[in-house]
């Protein structure tokens, strides 16, 4: 497989009926999450895409509804191969919208030419996708896709797929937090505020400051100016020694 900033360097695939058989909860999540979205908004093949912290495709996971003319893993392959780069709709390229839900119809056809071709090569016409974040970033998405048996998404099936998003991404969040560290007590510790706790704690997360005013609704000036008042109290003057300094597992965070 050619090297891609796009894709992590062992993407996984599995379907739905092994997903449902996991040991692990997540993964189980993953599975029904995408019988839950096919039962309201259906499609010929719907996708879990995991994302990795650096917005690269990790994982694949399919639930085949309709037919298609191409084995699901190897169309997942090929697809990383030779197309992942003229995909629209990686969270590498739509991170910075905020966006929860998009349409292949809310690309412009020139610059999506060459994907469309590959869903159409495919028997495929249209997809919808479903974003989930955590700590202001793109954690996972779900792609469904419809071969020309299905009518095109229409606005219906974008506001059931809008109003199913927050809570998948709740579901989400619960099954990744306890796997985290618990840093509000070690930052209550610093005599922070509330919303200084909040920036703190992204911050502490690996999560951007574009990322942390979409996640709190707030400007990235204000970002800031909380982050400033946050290296005072804490004592430090970056990301990295930020999330050291209240114990976060994964202090990789981004300088400045």
């Amino acid at each position: 497989m050619p090297y891609s900033t796009l894709i992590a360097p062992e993407p996984t695939f599995s379907n739905h009926a092994e997903a449902l058989a996991a040991r692990e909860a997540s993964e189980r999540l993953k599975a029904h999450a995408l019988s839950a979205l096919t039962a309201i908004t259906p499609a010929t093949s719907a996708w879990y895409v995991g994302v990795d912290r650096r917005h690269r495709s990790a994982q694949a996971m399919v639930l085949q509804s309709g037919r298609l003319p191409a084995d699901p893993e190897g169309l997942w392959y090929r697809y990383l191969s030779a197309v992942v780069e003229d995909d629209p709709f990686t969270a590498a390229r739509v991170k910075d919208l905020g966006a929860t839900v998009l349409a292949l119809k809310d690309f412009e056809p020139e610059s999506s030419a060459t994907y469309r071709a590959f869903l159409a090569e495919h028997g495929l016409a249209d997809r919808a996708d479903v974003y989930l974040f955590h700590a202001g970033t793109i954690v996972g998405q779900f792609a469904l896709l419809r071969g020309p048996d299905l009518p095109p998404f229409g606005p219906a099936d974008l506001v059931a797929l809008r109003r199913m998003q927050p809570l998948l991404e709740h579901a989400f969040a619960c099954t990744l937090d306890p796997e985290l560290p618990e840093l509000r007590p070690a930052l209550a510790e610093s005599g922070l505020s509330e919303r200084e706790m909040d920036v703190a704690e992204l911050v502490a997360r690996g999560a951007t400051n574009g990322e942390i005013a979409r996640s709190l609704h707030i400007s990235e000036a204000t970002v800031k100016t909380h982050l400033t008042r946050v290296y005072s109290k804490v004592g430090v003057r970056t990301r990295t020694q930020l999330a050291l300094a209240v114990g976060a597992d994964d202090a990789s965070t981004t300088s400045g």
